[in-house]
Formats: C-alpha cells, structure tokens, sequence
C-alpha cells in the first residue's frame, strides 16, 4: 500500500465470527471500498461524589470506567461484487434454502436468494484501517458486530448508496481494554479488493427500474410479481430495514461488556419515492384507500456470457402512507409516496436476490 496520510488509505475488511465477540484471524477476508465511517468505541464512566472537608473538585480517584460498546455505521456506493455476505447479515437469511451462490446455467453468475431470519448466534467482525499523518495505517477491529438498520438510496444521476449501521461488543485497539474474549488487539489485515471477471464495480441509476402493483406468488422458494407494471418517472426511491436490538445485555462479571445482541422488538420496513404527478395518480387512489400493493426495485447490472449482474429487491406487501400532491410553485408537480413493509403471512416480508461473479459468500 502506498504511503499517503490521510483518509484515502482508508481500509475496511470484515469476517464473519465462529464465536460471538471473538475476532477471528484476518485471511481471506472480504474487502470494501466506502465513502466514509462513523464507527467508534463508546466508554460509560460514573463520577463518585463525596463531601471532604470543604473539597472543591471531583476527585480523580473516584470516577471509575464502567462498561464499553461501539456503535458506528459505514457508506459505500452499492457495490456489485461481495454483496452476498453483507445482505446476510442485512435480512438474517444464514440458512434460507437459496442463500448459497449457485451458478446459473454455465454463465459464470452466481445467484443467492435471500428471506428474512434470525439474527441469533450470527456476528460478524470488522476491521478499519486509520491512515495516520506519516502514512502508517493502524488497525480498529470491532467484533460482535450486527447490523440494526441498512438504508439503499437511488435517485436520477447517481451511483446508489448503501449505509449499514451496526451495533458492536468492543473496539479493539491500540494497547486493548481488557477485553476477556480477546487476549491480544489484531494486526491490520491485507486488503484486495476483487480483480476477477469484471473486477469490483457499482450499480447506478441508470440500471435501476421499479415495479409496483403485482400479486406476488412463490415459486421454488423463490417470490415474484405477476401483473406488475413498471412505474415511471420516478427521481429517486429510498428503502430501509430496522432490526430492534438490546444491545444493553451487560451483567456482573463480564468486565463490562456486552453479551450477544438479542431482538426485543418488531423488525421495520419503510421508504419513499419521489414521482412526478401524473405517474403517480395510481399511488395516490392507493394510498387515499390504503390498499396492498407490492414494490420491486431491480438493479440489472453488466452481462456475462449468459446472464447478468443483479440486485433485485421485492417488497411483496406494502400500504401507502404518502401525500396529496402539492403546488408549490411553476415547477412540475411532485407526490412524495412513502410505504411501510407489512408481513402478509403468505410469500416473506422482504426477498433480496443478488447476482454476481462471486461463486461464494
């Protein structure tokens, strides 16, 4: 890596956890590249208060260290290669019979086909590498990691954005901080971003159709529409997943930090699109009636032999919870359409299915 200084020289590596809280050793790790971080250890500290004597200060010998976490989250554009892993960790889908790539036909794609799970007994670990002023990169590794929200933007002109943010057990680095899980603080861990096939690109506007209306049904384990229709002139669509988490599992004993994040409430979906009125007529009377609509954005990507690069997401039950539209002046009348993801009972809550070079997780 070449010597520069400053954040250019950023790095951000990740592996899954065979034990919770344990960094595992950093080879063959997945690599990303993002546009910036917030990841960062959180430390509680309680001042101890007594009168002595006509005192006029806190003492220093009575605050002590309490507990630790780290919280933080990551934005990247929306990577077209090593998505399997991360929308993994997104939706839970460990052990959804189609999460593993297969191949399709002879293409060189592989596909995986992803449902919501659980989250319990999955945790993953993330390294940072911090380009310091004379050009050493020094090692932020958090473990216990899971992810509580992602957020996937698209709008006309752009690259799409993804952001996840996660909930962690500790940061380790530096000389550490006791930790009982982790006996030494990791080294900075090779980075290579992958170079096969196409290499590593990004999916975009350009690439993106959205679908509204359909019936979905389940075919193989697998949903899709019948009877969708493309929706047209749309700006931008903005689509978010939330994950409830105590991550508050702190107890005696355990030097302070946390033991493995649990679900303690109802998981959300929720997103808006921006349409020119007219398009949007159809959306409005649905959302005026609050009746059930599905919602499927789909990312085609760069063809390979027979097939292609793919990020589809299907929402198969949403309800409107949008706007009258509104003039606020000459321009073109616009209608904010927002709409919550509901369980139907019948297909899943949310179906993500990717398509890439990458033959594995």
């Amino acid at each position: 890596m070449v010597a520069i200084g400053s954040g250019i020289a950023t790095q951000i590596t990740s592996l899954a956890e065979s034990t919770y809280g344990v960094a595992p050793t950093y080879t063959g790790q997945r690599s990303y590249e993002i546009k910036s971080e917030t990841l960062e250890l959180k430390k509680t500290t309680v001042q101890g208060q007594g009168l002595h004597g006509g005192g006029l200060y806190d003492r220093a010998r009575r605050r002590v260290l309490t507990n630790y976490e780290a919280t933080g989250g990551l934005v990247m554009d929306l990577p077209t290669r090593q998505m399997a892993y991360w929308i993994q960790h997104m939706l839970g889908s460990y052990s959804y019979v189609l999460t593993t790539p297969t191949q399709v036909g002879s293409s060189g794609i592989y596909r995986s086909v992803n449902w919501p799970g659980s989250l319990l007994g999955h945790s993953f670990s993330l390294q940072k590498g911090v380009p310091d002023i004379s050009g050493n990169v020094d090692p932020f590794t958090y473990v216990g990691c899971k992810i509580s929200d992602w957020e996937l933007k698209c709008s006309v002109g752009a690259i799409a954005e993804l952001t996840l943010n996660i909930d962690a057990r500790n940061e380790l680095a530096g000389t550490g901080n006791t930790d009982p899980l982790n006996g030494s603080v990791p080294g900075l861990a090779s980075f290579g971003l992958p170079t096969s096939g196409l290499g590593s690109g990004v999916f975009h506007f350009r690439e993106a159709t959205i679908f509204t209306g359909g019936t979905p049904t389940v075919t193989s384990n697998v949903v899709a529409l019948s009877g969708e229709a493309a929706t047209t002139n749309v700006k931008d669509i903005d689509i978010k997943h939330s994950v409830k988490l105590d991550s508050q599992r702190i107890f005696l004993g355990a030097g302070g930090f946390k033991a493995e994040q649990i679900e303690n409430g109802f998981r959300s979906i929720t997103g808006t699109m921006t349409v020119e009125w007219l398009s949007s007529e159809a959306m409005y009377n649905a959302f005026a009636a609050d009746t059930t609509t599905s919602l499927q954005l789909t990312f085609t990507g760069p063809t390979v032999s027979t097939s292609n690069y793919l990020l589809d997401i299907i929402i198969p039950n949403i309800k409107l919870d949008g706007e009258s539209p509104k003039v606020p002046g000459p321009a073109v009348v616009t209608q904010s359409v927002s709409f919550t993801g509901l369980d139907d009972e019948a297909t899943t809550q949310i179906q993500i299915v990717y398509q890439s070079e990458d033959s594995v997780v």
